[in-house]
């Protein structure tokens, strides 16, 4: 049987990730590419991993200057921070947050200034004094639930409600500690794949904000996709779906579960068209019935042919053959089956029928030519490829017959 060269998974990663790229559909891209980084961190992986992390940059620091030019601060300076994560060096995204800072301290100093006026007029130096401890008190009870939350939003949100801060500088570099520690963990578990590493990777940084979150779940749900395919039983798809409700593959896990092909399914089949061969070749045409419906779509080049004509048909066929013998080469026997529950089958037979056939030959005598009757016994050897297709009764709705090979013996002395 001819085989097809298989392309390489990598490279149809990174193909499928450049037309998403190119679609504008970044963030499916992104995901396309690490997963064939993890396959093969060849340069061309590694050049469009950058170029899609500095599209996402881009994106996220273009939505910061649309939030800026609204003065939606905050979210400006989210987006503005996602942008210098994504793409390292981002001077405008940074300018951002340098200006946003900016507002934000004039803001709290204009604020303050009142305060202090009302302060000062009300309640004297000593009401100020009191105010000042008051904000740090307030400052450090923030930090102490920051540290307790441990997550990178909280970080965040410390600093923009604290950006000069005694404890502002601790924050931010607690953040990048964070992105570094969060970096690390990623590598650990996708050099190899592995799945016990990606549930570490979960435990340590789910909760904490990690960028690699999603994409540790779907390498999760990919690797139980693949082993429950590669153990090719029902059992093991039923696992994955009862494991992954919302999995990428559960689509695709309900049709394998609706198209697998067992051994033991296949070794019915072979057990069935066994049977029907030797029958066949025994002659015993009235038992071949019991392998079709009433009514067959297609035997041969027949179509909606009844049992009546079939009968026929074989009986014809086997007109003059005192023996046959038919096999069929199991070790090529190839089977699917569609979500129908129809079973197509493609293998090859081995058949060689001894055929009786009566003659005339002529022969001189004299000047007479005299006409005589006799037998020959012929030997035919065939080898042909068949394709059959079985309901899930197993009975046979579809036979065509293609010959690869014959050949023909006389026999003597019979």
């Amino acid at each position: 049987m001819d085989s097809n060269e298989q392309p390489n998974p990598a490279q149809l990663l990174h193909n499928k990730a450049k037309a998403a790229l190119a679609l504008g559909e970044i963030y499916e891209a992104n995901i396309l590419i690490r997963k064939a980084l993890d396959l093969d961190a060849n340069d061309a992986n590694i050049a469009l991993a950058k170029q899609i992390k500095t599209e996402i940059g881009q994106k996220s620091l273009a939505k910061a200057q649309q939030l800026f030019e609204k003065s939606r601060y905050p979210e400006a300076l989210e987006e503005a921070q996602k942008a210098i994560h994504w793409m390292q060096h981002a001077p405008e995204a940074e300018n951002i947050v340098q200006q946003i800072e900016a507002i934000q301290n004039k803001k709290r100093r204009n604020g303050k200034t009142w305060v202090w006026v009302l302060v000062l007029f009300f309640m004297g130096a000593m009401g100020a004094m009191a105010v000042y401890y008051g904000k740090f008190s307030e400052e450090k009870t923030a930090w102490s639930q920051t540290i307790q939350d441990g997550s990178i939003a909280a970080y965040q949100a410390f600093i923009q409600k604290f950006p000069k801060g005694q404890f502002t500088d601790e924050a931010r570099q607690t953040i990048k500690e964070l992105y570094q520690k969060d970096e690390d963990l990623w590598q650990s578990a996708i050099h190899p794949p592995d799945k016990s590493n990606l549930g570490r990777y979960l435990l340590a940084m789910e909760n904490i904000g990690g960028t690699h979150i999603e994409d540790a779940k779907w390498l999760i749900d990919s690797l139980d996709f693949d082993i429950a395919v590669k153990e090719n039983n029902p059992m093991a798809l039923e696992n994955y779906v009862k494991n992954h409700p919302q999995g990428t593959y559960v689509a695709s896990a309900r049709k394998l579960m609706a198209t697998l092909v067992t051994e033991d399914d296949k070794q019915q089949i072979i057990a069935q068209l066994t049977g029907f061969y030797n029958d066949y070749a025994k002659g015993n045409h009235r038992n071949l019935i019991q392998y079709f419906m009433e009514v067959t779509p297609r035997f041969m080049d027949k179509k909606m042919i009844d049992q009546t004509d079939l009968l026929a048909l074989f009986t014809e066929s086997q007109a003059d053959v005192e023996s046959e013998e038919i096999h069929i080469d199991t070790t090529n026997f190839a089977i699917t089956k569609d979500t129908s529950g129809v079973f197509t089958c493609k293998f090859l037979v081995d058949s060689q029928r001894k055929v009786k056939k009566t003659i005339e030959v002529s022969k001189k005598r004299g000047r007479k030519t005299i006409t005589k009757t006799e037998t020959q016994w012929m030997q035919y050897y065939a080898n042909q490829a068949v394709e059959a297709r079985l309901n899930s009764e197993l009975k046979i709705i579809h036979y065509t017959v293609r010959l690869i090979g014959s050949r023909k013996e006389i026999l003597e002395d019979q």
